[in-house]
């Protein structure tokens, strides 16, 4: 039998713009199970949960193709609703699309959230210069800034939309080579595998993408 893997959007499933390129390296004897946490929802219910003054802001996918602001405190319990249906569905790990942080996510089986795989790998790599960082617009770049300085790290934070049309990969190069960054992170799951290699050929540092990083910690833990 397929080892079976839960995967929850913070948006709408199916993530036709992620889930594909992490089903290839999970290949083809795992099968993904999507859910999401607008699943269902018209325009006016989803306009209910954009973010508040105090709630820190989350950007997602929908189904149509467009993107949208949430707050997370809005949308954690939906997210929590997720995982608890795919925990009895029987999946054999269930995977967060965000590389927010969430806090008190419970699940049955091994839950996997990215933001804690990004900053473990972080921490365990020594480079030179300052860390590069590319946030998903311009309402992130300052809670992505102080995040990732409360981890000891010197940000250098970009925005750059893997949702609608963003600056050329020459802009963000330019800002991020400015502010002397050696190493780079895609921190957002939208992001995908053409930007990374484009912006990587341009700095000539090391940039990681999210989502296919995380699918290779899930092909790791399903090969135990």
């Amino acid at each position: 039998m397929k080892p079976r893997v839960g995967m929850v959007t913070i948006g709408q499933a199916p993530r036709v713009d992620v889930v594909p390129a992490m089903a290839d390296v999970l290949g083809p004897d795992v099968e993904i199970i999507e859910r999401g946490a607008l699943d269902g929802l018209g325009g006016d219910e989803i306009a209910q949960l954009a973010p508040e003054s105090d709630d820190e802001v989350l950007v997602t996918r929908l189904t149509d193709g467009s993107s949208v602001f949430v707050g997370k405190r809005s949308v954690t319990p939906r997210v929590q609703r997720m995982i608890a249906e795919l925990d009895a569905l029987g999946v054999s790990m269930t995977v967060v699309l965000c590389t927010g942080h969430f806090s008190g996510l419970r699940a049955r089986r091994p839950l996997v959230e990215p933001d804690k795989i990004l900053l473990g790998v972080l921490r365990g790599v020594s480079f030179e210069g300052r860390l590069g960082v590319l946030t998903p617009s311009e309402r992130h770049v300052e809670p992505t800034t102080r995040r990732w300085r409360e981890h000891g790290f010197d940000p250098v934070v970009v925005a750059a939309s893997p949702y609608r049309h963003a600056a050329p990969i020459s802009v963000v190069a330019d800002r991020l080579r400015a502010g002397g960054v050696g190493f780079v992170v895609l921190d957002c799951i939208g992001f995908q595998r053409s930007q990374r290699d484009a912006l990587q050929a341009a700095l000539d540092v090391p940039v990681i993408v999210a989502n296919l990083l995380v699918a290779r910690v899930v092909a790791e833990l399903l090969s135990t």
